[in-house]
């Protein structure tokens, strides 16, 4: 069995260290063996295990090289879920908006029996919407004031915890608001004969569910890799 060059061996250390975000991790080292390999090949005796060691002294220990990038990375990330969850948000007041056209356009009446549940439910409703839209709104302006500090501290790190939890916090708000026009929108159709009419309420519904089930698993993908590169820094 042949034995690995030193570069390779460097690299899928660095991939170990950076496996906390996968889609960096291979960026990274595809840019790093690229690197390592154009300096030994332009040392005097070539690229030989020897001249790939020297390279690689020059860059140091991969898990000391995996923290410049992490601090950077999370920030990236929980920006991506901000935006997620104005995306989310507008989905779902577009969604809500386009169902109570459409029961105008078709004329549906609400059901009677369940007139006092639908009162209940709207304001509900209504409420968790408001209360999404403004954690939604500091949630967004907080992420954006952060800055890519130096290196990771528990400062930093205190900070994107702010950030995940206000996420959290709308996106709790923005269940609610989906679970609650499940309810009233299950009212609704019972009053009404299921056809192809139907399908437009329940496809806009379901596409609410996907977008929050969407947001929750952003969320989980941001704590789980804040967690995992946090091993990097014993």
């Amino acid at each position: 069995m042949s034995q690995r060059s030193p570069i390779v061996e460097y690299a899928d250390a660095l991939t170990r260290e950076l496996s906390f975000d996968v889609a960096l991790s291979r960026r990274v080292r595809a840019e790093v063996e690229d690197h390592l390999w154009e300096a030994a090949d332009n040392r005097p005796t070539g690229a030989t295990p020897e001249a790939q060691r020297l390279v690689i002294a020059s860059f140091g220990d991969p898990r000391e090289l995996a923290r410049q990038y992490v601090a950077a990375a999370l920030l990236g990330q929980i920006r991506q879920v901000g935006a997620i969850v104005i995306f989310v948000l507008l989905g779902i007041f577009a969604a809500m908006k386009g169902r109570v056209a459409w029961y105008g356009l078709m004329q549906w009446q609400a059901n009677r029996d369940w007139s006092t549940v639908s009162a209940i439910g709207l304001s509900i409703d209504r409420y968790a919407f408001m209360l999404a839209f403004c954690i939604a709104l500091i949630s967004c302006g907080y992420i954006a004031t952060r800055r890519i500090p130096v290196r990771f501290d528990p400062g930093y790190s205190k900070e994107l915890n702010r950030c995940v939890f206000l996420c959290a916090a709308a996106a709790g708000a923005l269940l609610l608001v989906v679970v609650t026009e499940t309810i009233l929108t299950g009212i609704r159709l019972s009053a009404v004969q299921w056809d192809g009419n139907a399908a437009v309420p329940a496809l806009s519904l379901a596409t609410e569910i996907a977008g929050a089930w969407l947001l929750l698993r952003q969320i989980q993908t941001a704590v789980r890799r804040k967690a995992a590169a946090w091993l990097l820094f014993p």
